[in-house]
């Protein structure tokens, strides 16, 4: 698995309150994120109305296909 980086923005005290349960459960603050995320995500995707991977892919196939479409019709004669 790739690790991907970026920023993130939070406020003074809850990054405060991160740093102390990372501490406590002995991991960094950035793996207690980490974690607090799969869980979520994990949560979301429980959900019987949660759009899998697959499905959204599939979504964006279809999307991308009637796109391409349209933009066929509008370069071809009359």
């Amino acid at each position: 698995m790739s690790t991907v980086f970026f920023n993130l923005r939070i406020d003074e005290t809850l990054n405060d309150m991160l740093i102390e349960i990372a501490r406590e459960e002995g991991r960094s603050k950035n793996k207690r994120i980490e974690y607090i995320l799969k869980e979520y995500v994990k949560r979301y995707m429980q959900n019987s109305d949660a759009i899998t991977p697959v499905q959204h892919k599939k979504k964006q196939t279809q999307r991308q296909y009637k796109m391409t479409r349209k933009a066929e019709s509008l370069n071809s004669p009359l």
